[in-house]
């Protein structure tokens, strides 16, 4: 397992993650006003929030295999 990062790099990932957790949400489920996403946009915040959450996993050291 990789030794954990510093407060501020854990501090980013999560910040990032956040970010991508409401893209994402403001995807599936469009405030008023806001378009519907396309398939391709809902396929774009999938993948990135995927990242993101994995960068949050790596930031403190959890293992991807459980």
């Amino acid at each position: 397992m990789p030794a954990p990062s510093n407060p501020e790099s854990r501090a980013l990932a999560k910040l990032a993650w956040e970010a991508a957790w409401e893209r994402l949400g403001n995807a599936l489920q469009p405030p008023p006003g806001y378009p519907a996403a396309t398939p391709e946009q809902l396929v774009e915040c999938f993948d990135v929030a995927q990242v993101r959450l994995d960068e949050v996993r790596a930031a403190y050291g959890v293992p991807q295999d459980r």
